[in-house]
């Protein structure tokens, strides 16, 4: 049983370091709402 949670959350580890990769390249969909971004985030960049 662990080692299913183990998977489950290594995936949803991957799926989150995606998501904020994905968000750290990408704009607002707003045009005049583009809020500032942590400084940390800069290290997801590619």
């Amino acid at each position: 049983m662990e080692r299913k949670s183990n998977i489950a959350a290594k995936f949803m580890e991957q799926v989150a370091r995606k998501s904020v990769e994905m968000a750290s390249q990408s704009r607002c969909m707003y045009i005049y709402h583009q809020p500032k971004m942590p400084a940390e985030l800069k290290n997801f960049k590619k």
